[in-house]
C-alpha cells in the first residue's frame, strides 16, 4: 500500500486560468443557484413593463412628401433673362424651417379648429367613465382669451410635426402624429397646402406690387410721349410747314445725324429709367425690413443668398421660440446671428444701390452727352431754317418719350405674363393616407424589448447579490481567493439534536455526509508527512458557529473502525463539542496538562456513547503562551502520539482566540472550516493569513453546513478517477 501511496506535491497543480467557457459555466452555476430570485425579478420586470405598455396612449403617423420646385424668374429682370436653375445647400432646411413656421401652422388650426382634439384614451379615461370623478380632468381655473387659447393650438400643432429634408435630393417629408389616422394625415396634408397657398399669395402680392408701379410709370411715360407728339403737331400748324410725317428736309446727313444721335438717346434713357426702377423695387424691398422682399433680385446673387440666410435664421427662431420659449439660450445666439445677417443684408443692399447707381449715373451722363451734341445738331440745322429745326427737335423729342413708353410697356407685359405662370415654391410627390394601424406603441419591439431587459435586470440583480454576499458561494471563487486545496463540503443536517448530529455519520454511513467525511478522512492521510506515522490535526475556523467541532467529531468516528487509535482534545474553553459528555466537574483537561498540574493519565476520559477518548478543555484559567508554553505543548503532543494515531484538536476560532495559533504551529496538519454563505470573505481571508503568518501547514478548506446551490467541481482538487483508484487500493 505504501508504494502506491504518493506525497503532496503528485496531486499538487497550478489551477488553470479561467477563460471564457469556465466563466460562462460559472455564471450559469451562480443563475441556477439563484433561480427563484431571477425568475421573481424577472416576472415582475415583464409584468410592469406590460402594464406599462397598456397604458400607453396610441398615435398615428401619416407622412406626405414634398419637392421642391424650380426657382422662377426675376418679375424685374429683363425678359428671356432667368435664374439658374440649381439647388444650393441651405434651400432644403430653408423650406423645411418655412413648412414648419407658425404662419403655416396658425393658418392649419384656423382652417381645422377640431383636427387637434385627442380621443380619450388610457387609465385614467376608464376611470373616470366607471364613475370615479377624481380621475376625470379638471376644467381651467382660469379661462383663456382667444389668442392664448390659438397660440397654445398652435404649439401643440408644432409639437406633432417632424420636417426633415431627404440628404442630396429635393424631397422634404412632412410626418405628422395624432391620436387618429385620419388626423394625422389631414394635419400632414393640410400644412402643405396652407404652406402653398401662403407662399403663391406672397408672390402674387410681390408680382402685384411690381406691376402696379410699372402700370403707373407707364401712364406717366405715355402721357409724356403724348404731349411731345402734340406740341409738334401744333408746333407745324402754327408755322404752316410744309414736312412730311417725319418732318425730313432738304439737308439728309444732318438729318441722318440727328435721327441716330436722337435713337441713342432713346436708348439711353430707356437704360436710365430701368436703372431708376431696378433702384426704387431694391429700396422699396430693403424697407420692408425682411429677406423675403430681396429674393426677387436675381442679378444680385450676393444679395439674394444674404436673404434666404436671413430667412433661414428667422424660422429657426420661430421654431425653437415655439417649442422651448422665449427665454431658451438658444434664441440669443440666433438674435444675434439674426442682427450679423440683416447688417450683411443692408451692406449688400447698398452695394447694390451703389452698382444700380453708377449705371444710373453712367445712363445720365450718356443722356446729357448726346443731348448736348443734338443740340448742337439742331442748331447747325437750324441755320438754314429756324422753324424747321424747331419743329425737328419736337418730333426727336416725341420719339424719344415714344421709345422709353415702349420699353416699360413691354417690361409690363412681361411682370403679367410671368404673374400667370406663378407655382407654389413646393410641389406634392406623395400625400399622406390615414393609417388604421398605430405606429406607437409597437407591441411586439416593446414586448421584445421588455423581454430583453428584464433578462438583463434580473440577471444583474443576481450579479449584485452575488458580489454584495457576506460569504463565499461558489467552489472556483474559494479556491481563488484562499488558495488552498477545497478539501470537502460538508452537506446541512437539519431538525436533529446535538446528539444524534454526533451520531450521524454512525446512522446513516452511505449519506452524502458519511462520504465527505471519508473523503476528508482519506486526503488527511495522503497528505500526511510521514506514512503510517501519529498526525496531529487542528480543525479551526474564523468564528464561532462554524460547524468544526461536529467535524472533529465525525472525522474521529469515521477513523477509529480502521484501527487507528483517535484522541480528541477540545481546546476551547467556551463549550464543550458536541456529543462529549462531561465525566465530572472540574475535570483536569488540557490547560491542566499545558500548564503541567496534571498527567495525560488524569486528562484523557472515555464518551460513554461513542467510546472516544478525549480530553476537556480543562481548569486551569491561564498558562504560559511563550516560546516556554509552545515547548511544552509539542512535548505534550509528541507524547499522546506515543499511545495515539491520529489527535484532533478542536481549537477556538481564530478571531476570538490566539491559542490557535500555537496548536496550529505544533500540529502536523491545520483543517480550516468555513461555512456557506456565513463566513464573511473578509474573516476567511484574516484567519488564514494569521495561520500562514505563524508557520502553521494548512492542508485545506472545508465548506460545511452547504445547501442546493454549491458547486464542488468533483469535490476536491483532485479529480474522481484519482480518487476511485486511492480508495481502491486505500481500502485494501
Amino acid at each position: 500500500m505504501s508504494d502506491l501511496l504518493v506525497n503532496e506535491s503528485a496531486f499538487s497543480r497550478e489551477r488553470p486560468e479561467a477563460d471564457g467557457v469556465q466563466a460562462v459555466t460559472r455564471a450559469f452555476r451562480l443563475l441556477r443557484r439563484h433561480i427563484v430570485l431571477f425568475l421573481c425579478v424577472f416576472l415582475c420586470i415583464c409584468l410592469l413593463g406590460a402594464g406599462v405598455v397598456a397604458l400607453l396612449t396610441p398615435s398615428y403617423t401619416a407622412i406626405t412628401s414634398v419637392a421642391i420646385a424650380n426657382q422662377d424668374a426675376d418679375p424685374l429682370a429683363a425678359s428671356g433673362q432667368q435664374v439658374a436653375d440649381r439647388l444650393e445647400d441651405d434651400v432644403p432646411a430653408t423650406e423645411a424651417a418655412k413648412l414648419e413656421s407658425r404662419d403655416v401652422v396658425g393658418a392649419v388650426v384656423r382652417q381645422y379648429p377640431k383636427l387637434l382634439v385627442e380621443p380619450p384614451h388610457g387609465l385614467m379615461f376608464q376611470l373616470c367613465t366607471l364613475g370615479l370623478n377624481m380621475a376625470c380632468p379638471k376644467p381651467a381655473t382660469v379661462p383663456l382669451n382667444p389668442e392664448e387659447q390659438f397660440q397654445q393650438q398652435v404649439d401643440t400643432a408644432l409639437a406633432k410635426l417632424t420636417i426633415l429634408p431627404r440628404p442630396r435630393s429635393r424631397i422634404i417629408d412632412v410626418s405628422a402624429t395624432a391620436g387618429t389616422g385620419y388626423q394625422a394625415a389631414t394635419l400632414a396634408n393640410a400644412l402643405v397646402a396652407n404652406y402653398q397657398r401662403l407662399a403663391l399669395a406672397q408672390q402674387t402680392t410681390n408680382i402685384d406690387r411690381v406691376a402696379h408701379w410699372l402700370d403707373a410709370r407707364t401712364d406717366q411715360l405715355r402721357q409724356r410721349w403724348l404731349d411731345a407728339l402734340h406740341r409738334a403737331d401744333n408746333f407745324n400748324v402754327s408755322h404752316n410747314l410744309d414736312n412730311t410725317g417725319d418732318g425730313t428736309t432738304a439737308n439728309p446727313l444732318i438729318n441722318s445725324q440727328i435721327a441716330e444721335i436722337s435713337s441713342e438717346l432713346g436708348q439711353a434713357q430707356a437704360r436710365l429709367a430701368a436703372a431708376l426702377a431696378r433702384s426704387s423695387a431694391l429700396r422699396d424691398a430693403s424697407g420692408q425690413g425682411s429677406g423675403r422682399a430681396a429674393i426677387a433680385m436675381a442679378q444680385q446673387p450676393t444679395l439674394v443668398a444674404a436673404s434666404n440666410a436671413l430667412m433661414q435664421l428667422q424660422a429657426t427662431r420661430a421654431q425653437q421660440a415655439a417649442q422651448f420659449g422665449s427665454n431658451y439660450p438658444g434664441i440669443k445666439a440666433l438674435d444675434r446671428q439674426i442682427a450679423s445677417t440683416q447688417a450683411a443684408l443692408r451692406s449688400e443692399t447698398g452695394a447694390a444701390l451703389a452698382s444700380i447707381r453708377e449705371d444710373s449715373v453712367s445712363a445720365q451722363a450718356e443722356v446729357r452727352q448726346l443731348t448736348q451734341r443734338l443740340d448742337a445738331l439742331r442748331a447747325q440745322a437750324g441755320q438754314q431754317s429756324p422753324p424747321q429745326a424747331e419743329y425737328r427737335s419736337l418730333v426727336q423729342e416725341s420719339q424719344s418719350a415714344r421709345d422709353v413708353y415702349q420699353t416699360f410697356l413691354e417690361h409690363s407685359k412681361a411682370v403679367v405674363d410671368r404673374a400667370a405662370l406663378l407655382q407654389p415654391p413646393v410641389v406634392v410627390v406623395s400625400s399622406a393616407v390615414a393609417s388604421r394601424t398605430p405606429t406607437f406603441p409597437n407591441h411586439m419591439k416593446l414586448g421584445l424589448g421588455i423581454f430583453v431587459v428584464a433578462l438583463a435586470i434580473a440577471a444583474a440583480t443576481v450579479l449584485v447579490k452575488n458580489l454584495f454576499a457576506t460569504g463565499f458561494e461558489d467552489a472556483d471563487y474559494l479556491r481563488a481567493a484562499v488558495q488552498l486545496p477545497l478539501l470537502g463540503t460538508i452537506p446541512l443536517i437539519t431538525r436533529r439534536r446535538d446528539q444524534q448530529i454526533a451520531r450521524y455519520v454512525l446512522d446513516e454511513p452511505s449519506s452524502r455526509v458519511s462520504d465527505a467525511v471519508h473523503e476528508l478522512a482519506l486526503q488527511l492521510s495522503l497528505l500526511s508527512p510521514k506514512v503510517d506515522a501519529p498526525m496531529a490535526v487542528v480543525i479551526t475556523s474564523a468564528t464561532p458557529q462554524e460547524g468544526k467541532s461536529t467535524l472533529a467529531m465525525w472525522l474521529a468516528l469515521v477513523v477509529r473502525p480502521n484501527g487507528l487509535r483517535v484522541l480528541i482534545i477540545d481546546s476551547d474553553r467556551r463549550r464543550i463539542a458536541p456529543g462529549l459528555h462531561k465525566v465530572r466537574n472540574n475535570h483536569p483537561g488540557f490547560t491542566d496538562l499545558i500548564a503541567g498540574t496534571a498527567t495525560p493519565e488524569e486528562a484523557i476520559q472515555t464518551d460513554a456513547e461513542t467510546r472516544i477518548d478525549f480530553i476537556s478543555p480543562g481548569t486551569t484559567a491561564s498558562y504560559s503562551r511563550g516560546s516556554a508554553g509552545i515547548t511544552r505543548l509539542r512535548k505534550l503532543i509528541d507524547t499522546l502520539k506515543l499511545s495515539y494515531d491520529m489527535i484532533i484538536i478542536d481549537s477556538p476560532p481564530l478571531l476570538s482566540s490566539s491559542d490557535v495559533l500555537a496548536l496550529a504551529r505544533v500540529a502536523d496538519q491545520t483543517v480550516f472550516v468555513c461555512r456557506w454563505q456565513q463566513t464573511s470573505r473578509q474573516a476567511v481571508m484574516t484567519s488564514l493569513d494569521r495561520l500562514r503568518t505563524c508557520g502553521a501547514r494548512i492542508s485545506g478548506v472545508v465548506v460545511s453546513m452547504v445547501s442546493k446551490g454549491f458547486e464542488d467541481n468533483g469535490y476536491d482538487d483532485y479529480n474522481r478517477r484519482e480518487l476511485a483508484l486511492i480508495k481502491k487500493f486505500y481500502g485494501s
